[in-house]
């Protein structure tokens, strides 16, 4: 039995083909903590009945229903690259033994996410949320700390734990499943099912009765006693192997080529994301789409050297900023192209030497000019 904490959780990552699809998770990576939620809205209706003073248990129902969250973890040399793709979209590899992954500005995939979750028994619950789009991320590390990537994700449907029944009953080239000791409720819509004559990747896109549902894609054979799986099952983790935490000690950041000494810093991006598609005839989300121009931008602070940072800030010039880790012979970086935003100017706040906060903007002359990053590593390839 598991240890019934948090101690026990896990968090995995698999690459759909089918957005909203739940797949079984393949990459898996120690975390900080998460967020990821179900939220399923209520709604009461307004009709006045004669005499009440209390919603009527007849009157409301369940409402839109919204997956997402953020799942924060240290940066590691090795094993975020699928991360990385799900974050910008683009990728390309090239090299060998170490491989060079190299991210760039496109097309974005939709990814499984499970979480398991720890009861006080030990007991470790899956909750699997898939659809997922990466909506925000934001990559930080400052002095004396180990480095951080947090991502924000935003979801199509969520299906929570998995149970086995022994008494299915299929029949060739229909869509009907029963089983009478099934009990189905609405709380196993979109739920992944297999079983000898179910397709791979089904779900359940209907439930009839307490005994009776529609799958997704019609039974490839007839059968009874069939053992069916409702739910995606709590998958075996399995981290990668000799990752090294990313820290201050091995972060540096130059601007226009030069070296600058910094306490921290911060790379953040937005992908603008439409995440509120919703249509007649469903409670989840449609799955999101781009809706306007991705943002990239980040922060760093640094003592007031001299006028340069902030001359480059009063001219309005753009500028290369190169910020990232260092890890023996691994690597990976940011290579972006900036302007700085207002609030670089220095402030005296006491006898103490003076510091200097910046906050710049990617833009260039193409997406890949604004924003690169560069991974080297020995991970063979990237899904």
């Amino acid at each position: 039995m598991a240890i019934g904490s948090g101690m026990s959780a896990q968090i995995g990552y698999g690459l759909e083909s089918t957005p909203g699809v739940a797949v079984d998770p393949t990459l898996f990576l120690p975390f900080r903590s998460e967020s990821l939620e179900d939220t399923r809205e209520r709604v009461n209706s307004e009709s006045i009945v004669a005499g009440r003073r209390v919603l009527d248990d007849d009157n409301w129902n369940g409402g839109p229903i919204t997956v997402g969250g953020m799942v924060q973890h240290d940066l590691y040399d090795r094993g975020l690259g699928p991360l990385f793709k799900a974050i910008f979209g683009g990728k390309s590899t090239s090299g060998s033994g170490p491989y060079t992954h190299v991210f760039t500005p496109g097309a974005l995939s939709s990814y499984t996410i499970q979480k398991g979750v720890p009861d006080v028994a030990g007991t470790v619950h899956p909750m699997t949320f898939a659809g997922n789009y990466v909506a925000s991320w934001e990559m930080a590390c400052e002095q004396g700390a180990i480095a951080s990537l947090g991502i924000t994700w935003v979801g199509m449907n969520a299906q929570t734990g998995s149970r086995v029944v022994t008494d299915g009953a299929t029949t060739n080239a229909s869509q009907t499943l029963t089983s009478t000791s099934a009990a189905f409720t609405d709380a196993d819509l979109h739920k992944s099912i297999s079983g000898t004559g179910i397709p791979t990747n089904t779900t359940i896109i209907a439930v009839g009765s307490a005994t009776s549902i529609t799958l997704s894609a019609a039974a490839s054979a007839t059968g009874t006693g069939v053992s069916v799986t409702i739910g995606k099952a709590l998958a075996t983790a399995s981290f990668p192997a000799s990752q090294k935490l990313a820290k201050w000690n091995h972060a540096a950041l130059a601007i226009a080529g030069t070296s600058v000494p910094i306490k921290a810093f911060t790379i953040s991006g937005d992908n603008a994301l439409a995440t509120d598609r919703r249509f007649l005839g469903s409670k989840f989300i449609s799955a999101p789409l781009e809706a306007g121009l991705r943002s990239y931008t980040g922060t760093f602070d640094c003592e007031f050297n001299d006028l340069t940072l902030y001359n480059r800030y009063l001219s309005g010039e753009t500028f290369a900023v190169l910020a990232g880790f260092t890890i023996g012979t691994y690597s990976f970086g940011a290579i972006m192209n900036a302007r700085f935003e207002p609030g670089s100017t220095p402030k005296v706040a006491g006898t103490g030497i003076v510091q200097q906060s910046h906050a710049f903007t990617c833009i260039g002359s193409t997406d890949a000019a604004a924003i690169t990053v560069s991974v080297t590593n020995g991970d063979v390839s990237i899904p």
